[in-house]
């Protein structure tokens, strides 16, 4: 009986190390990302430690794993983004850009990159400059306000003299 009761517990332990060790062998060997989370799923693997575990063995697979469970809906959008950020946060803007590209809204990942401790600036989508808007906004990014010439003055505009009387 003791026996019995030593193997379960065995077995039990084990499961529980093999499913830890099937998701990093999965994406080792390149399984699609499909079968990657089918795999960790059958197991009833939870959403974050399927991504803690995907990031633990090559965290350039975060975006398609990203991809993968937010446009098949495996969870909220928001537990997805939290999970993806926490686990890899350097790949935070490809995180941002994959979950994009699946309908996160830009609520939605502000949302989830504050709750990871992500720089909100890091998940920005790039404007048609190229870039992110400066820190303090408006065109120079200093944040001051330059008030146009008055009305009369050459202020830079070239122009010249008085108005003539007439």
């Amino acid at each position: 009986m003791k026996l019995l009761k030593s193997v379960l517990v065995a077995s039990m332990i084990m499961g529980s190390a093999s499913a830890s060790a099937d998701i990093a062998s999965d994406v080792q060997s390149q399984l699609p990302m499909n079968q990657i989370f089918n795999n960790a799923l059958s197991t009833s693997t939870s959403i974050a430690d399927i991504f803690n575990q995907i990031g633990t063995a090559d965290q350039t697979q975060m975006p398609a794993a990203t991809t993968y469970a937010t446009c098949n809906s495996l969870d909220s959008t928001e537990t997805i983004l939290s999970a993806a950020f926490s686990a890899a946060p350097g790949q935070a803007q490809a995180i941002s850009n994959a979950a994009r590209a699946c309908g996160a809204t830009e609520e939605q990942l502000l949302n989830s990159a504050l709750a990871s401790n992500i720089d909100p600036t890091t998940i920005g989508e790039a404007t048609a400059a190229g870039g992110l808007p400066a820190a303090g906004g408006g065109i120079g990014g200093t944040g001051t306000t330059v008030a146009a010439p008055s009305f009369g003055s050459a202020g830079g505009t070239g122009g010249g003299g008085t108005a003539s009387a007439g």
